[in-house]
């Protein structure tokens, strides 16, 4: 009996997205390896620490880099260093802010400002957010002595009706307003590791650990010049700062690192290829059903460097349907939805091979043709 048996729950084919709602990706068996060696011993953490994000800086191609909790924890401890400057006293006060120089956080009032609310976690540092409109001349506009920095949300589709970092980072080097850059989801390709950092200049970039880095769902990282690396730093645990509640343990730094390192040697065009090899069979065995069209597309559903299958369902079939059937099968089955946003036909369903091995192939194709006749 293992342990979701014991707990009297049935574990989920993932063939949507690395979603934290579904546990985000699979470990590799040499990251949960690395976090049973870590468990079976003690070791100073400030040491562990600084080896693990030495270590990441060095894969990730960047000045610096700090492991955290998810990238949520990386917009918050990003933010108190962007409002502190290095500051330990005012690192102290957090999250009273009334008497800083600095502690407004510019962000875009884009499309999908409300629909993207990641922003949200700024204010817990105490920080003031100011929203500016979509264009580079409100930038301008917006700043003033009292503005820390400028975070960004960016994807393919989150960047419509905004100006792309390529545009704004410009604009706020010359302004001299630090530019922090969230891009949880934006891997692969294992470039944007230094990308947004190295070749735009932002101050920093944050991602999340748990998604196509394959690491543990707990952490994330953020990567960027050794100023700001060092205040994050500061503000984080085993510091008795805001950061404290976002702890990275001896495991989850060893579980991460591991899978951080995998994930940068491994060859983009074999995890490219392993996934489209298994759509591509589902493909093919869903293709018995003339009634679904299929379309193959070499993008993921936020401009991500990985293949996805596109499944328009028989008439009278809706995906938001298809998901709830293939969810309260026997083994259940998350299959990709897209929401609103996306103005995707709402008969669409997306298939994404990045959690799944051949073994799932055939209890998918079965699943979702079973809806379709029922």
């Amino acid at each position: 009996m293992n342990f979701y048996d014991k707990m009297g729950l049935t574990p989920i084919i993932n063939a949507s997205e690395t979603y934290t709602i579904l546990g985000g990706s699979l470990m590799d068996s040499r990251a949960l390896q690395a976090m049973a060696e870590a468990a079976s011993g003690f070791i100073d953490l400030n040491q562990l620490i600084s080896a693990v994000c030495q270590k990441a800086a060095e894969l990730t191609k960047n000045e610096a880099a700090f492991v955290t909790t998810g990238a949520a924890g990386g917009i918050i401890l990003s933010a108190a260093a962007c409002i502190c400057k290095g500051d330990t006293a005012k690192m102290d006060m957090l999250p009273v802010t009334d008497n800083f120089e600095k502690n407004e956080i510019l962000i875009y009032d884009g499309n999908f400002h409300e629909l993207v609310p990641y922003w949200k976690l700024i204010k817990l540092t105490g920080a003031k957010i100011v929203s500016v409109k979509p264009s580079l001349d409100a930038i301008s506009e917006a700043v003033n002595e009292r503005t820390a920095a400028f975070f960004l949300f960016p994807a393919s589709l989150y960047e419509k009706g905004i100006p792309a970092c390529e545009e704004t980072i410009p604009v706020l080097k010359r302004l001299g307003i630090p530019a922090i850059v969230d891009v949880a989801a934006q891997l692969p390709p294992v470039s944007n590791l230094w990308y947004y950092t190295r070749q735009l200049g932002a101050d920093a970039a944050i991602f999340s650990g748990g998604k196509h880095i394959k690491g543990p769902q707990s952490t994330g990282l953020i990567v960027g010049n050794t100023d700001f690396i060092n205040s994050c730093k500061l503000l984080a645990s085993p510091n008795c700062r805001i950061g404290r509640a976002f702890k990275t343990g001896k495991e989850e730094l060893a579980g991460f690192i591991t899978a951080l390192e995998l994930f940068v040697n491994e060859s983009e065009e074999d995890k490219f290829n392993r996934q489209l090899l298994l759509l591509e069979e589902i493909e093919k065995k869903l293709s018995l059903n003339k009634e679904l069209h299929l379309e193959m597309i070499m993008e993921g559903r936020l401009g991500t460097h990985q293949p996805l299958l596109l499944v328009t369902l028989p008439k009278g079939k809706t995906a938001k349907e298809c998901n709830q059937f293939t969810r309260n099968s026997k083994i259940p089955i998350d299959i990709g939805v897209y929401p609103p946003e996306f103005e995707m036909q709402e008969d669409v369903i997306f298939l994404n091979a990045y959690n799944l091995n051949s073994q799932c192939v055939d209890i998918v194709v079965n699943t979702v043709l079973e809806y379709c006749k029922a």
